[in-house]
């Protein structure tokens, strides 16, 4: 799928959010400001899109059931809808469901939408159709959204971690209850340079490149072998030494090694996702053969995509159900990718890899179930 930056507004948004699983439907299409912006790179979840424009501005479009929008209501929109109460931001995370955040050049945190479990970082605050500012952080750098968790990267190289910590994966240790409103910092880890969060699990990347994970490995997502699960961060296990990048999706994790940057990883690979040529998960990281020298990767829900000098090779299948995939017994491997053939950068979402074009358009790989190049009008 492709689609015309200039025109991605009205049309282009309800096309999008209507592929990866609006709920109840969208509602008629709504007419397009007039002046929406330009769209560079889309950040989004299941049910609504994000955008931060040339102008450091941040524009939301799609379901709004929770104010995930922050255009201070509730309704749906079919087109993209500037966040209110916020000034120019240099950053912009969204959730895998309902809530979005963005923090500006003094490293100040707004988040807006579902507060379910604390995810809004605010003991006093229900959930939020208007930005809300987290409070008691120092100046960060990064977010990271899971399910209903959130962690922030400071400037310092230190990690906060908020929300629901049902299954530890906020990585404070178990003195803490299942929900914790306010952010909490890991002690444990520092010099971190990046920071990702799946749908229970977190996992951070530390200057020396060493992968630190914690949280839910109920797939083995985070790469310690059979253990159920950690609530303090844990040195994965297996792997080559001197990281040099990672990437989290909803229940698998992936991150590139040495100088050859070659390929690893681990967790749920129910979707041919790891190019192995099978469905199995895998509980400590595993080299991807034949996929090195990685130029990006990225890693969405089901799928895995690797840039190598000027080609995409992608591997998984993002909607066919897990019981199909299984019974036809097909070959999974990482082949070229139409779709993002003509892409210069890429970036992950729930159920697509998206794209930026040399031609001012975006592709998107796996809003449906195969790839799909063309000219949406």
């Amino acid at each position: 799928m492709t689609l015309s930056m200039s025109r991605i507004t009205a049309l282009g948004i309800v096309f999008l959010i209507t592929a990866v699983g609006c709920s109840d439907g969208c509602g008629e299409p709504e007419e397009a400001d007039e002046e929406a912006p330009q769209v560079e790179r889309l950040h989004f979840g299941t049910y609504h899109v994000c955008t931060l424009d040339d102008n450091a501005q941040i524009w939301c479009t799609g379901d709004n059931a929770a104010g995930q929008l922050g255009d201070g209501t509730t309704t749906k929109r079919s087109h993209l809808t500037e966040v209110v109460d916020l000034g120019p931001m240099t950053g912009l995370a969204v959730g895998y469901f309902d809530t979005s955040c963005a923090w500006n050049d003094e490293g100040e945190l707004f988040c807006w939408g579902n507060h379910e479990q604390g995810v809004l970082g605010n003991a006093d605050e229900d959930s939020s159709t208007r930005p809300v500012r987290i409070e008691d952080l120092p100046p960060i750098i990064d977010v990271t959204l899971g399910a209903y968790h959130a962690c922030a990267l400071t400037e310092a190289g230190t990690v906060y971690c908020w929300g629901s910590n049902r299954a530890g994966q906020l990585g404070v240790g178990t003195g803490v209850g299942p929900i914790v409103d306010e952010p909490q910092k890991l002690e444990e880890l520092e010099s971190i340079q990046k920071i990702r969060a799946g749908g229970e699990h977190t996992c951070a990347l530390d200057q020396q490149g060493t992968i630190y994970c914690w949280g839910n490995n109920d797939h083995g997502q985070l790469g310690l072998g059979e253990l159920p699960g950690t609530t303090t961060p844990e040195v994965l296990i297996e792997a080559p030494e001197g990281a040099l990048d990672l990437e989290v999706s909803f229940r698998h994790s992936c991150a590139l090694f040495g100088e050859r940057r070659e390929l690893y990883c681990w967790g749920n690979n129910d979707y041919g996702q790891f190019g192995l040529d099978d469905l199995e998960s895998r509980s400590t990281p595993v080299e991807i053969p034949e996929i090195a020298y990685v130029d990006e990767l990225a890693v969405g829900g089901g799928q895995i995509c690797a840039r190598i000098d000027d080609e995409v090779f992608c591997a998984g299948e993002v909607l066919r159900p897990v019981e199909v995939a299984r019974q036809t017994g097909e070959g999974y491997f990482f082949t070229p990718s139409q779709a993002l053939e003509h892409t210069t950068e890429m970036w992950s979402g729930v159920l697509a890899i998206c794209g930026a074009a040399d031609d001012r358009a975006i592709a998107c790989r796996g809003v449906q179930h195969q790839d799909i190049a063309g000219d949406l009008f």
